[in-house]
């Protein structure tokens, strides 16, 4: 395990993602995040939390909600080019005015409860961090995921993210 310190007295910085884009960025498979905000950087060990409410899809089996999740870095902040579509996860540009946030070091983390807000918050726990392998997700992650039953889509979920990252823009028709 790589020990993690709190950067300040207020402790870890955090943000919020909608699922799937929250695992997909604790995972590493998404590298860039399309965001309004122009922010200063670097930001390290910003803390990737998974919204509690579900607001694109509906929630998705073998998924968190509510959760921080991982770690990553934001080592840029840039114009939102066409160049950092796939990367973002995208199809379409987004409004005039996005920047691209570039994310690296990504680091999956043994689920922690938190209280997101809309912004940039901060929690005084040390985050736990796990492997990045199906293994350590089966152990860690889907004991706290939504489940409704359907063990088909977690099946997917899991297979997407880490056997054939390309097959998630089948599996959510990004």
């Amino acid at each position: 395990m790589i020990e993690s310190k709190m950067p300040d007295k207020r402790g870890m910085k955090c943000l919020s993602f909608q699922q799937p884009y929250a695992m997909m960025i604790a995972t590493g498979i998404k590298t860039v995040e399309c965001r309004s905000r122009k922010i200063k950087t670097p930001i390290r060990d910003l803390v990737v939390c998974a919204s509690k409410t579900a607001k694109i899809f509906q929630p998705i089996d073998g998924l968190v909600y509510g959760y921080a999740i991982g770690l990553i870095d934001v080592v840029d902040c840039l114009p939102f080019q066409k160049k950092h579509l796939n990367s973002a996860m995208m199809t379409q540009m987004p409004d005039d005015g996005s920047n691209a946030w570039i994310l690296e070091n990504p680091r999956m983390i043994v689920p922690y409860p938190v209280k997101a807000s809309a912004s940039f918050f901060y929690t005084d726990f040390e985050p736990d961090i796990i492997d990045t392998n199906r293994n350590s997700y089966e152990k860690n992650i889907l004991p706290v995921a939504y489940n409704s039953g359907d063990q088909e889509m977690e099946e997917g979920i899991l297979y997407c993210l880490f056997e054939d990252q390309g097959s998630l823009w089948d599996l959510f028709e990004l």
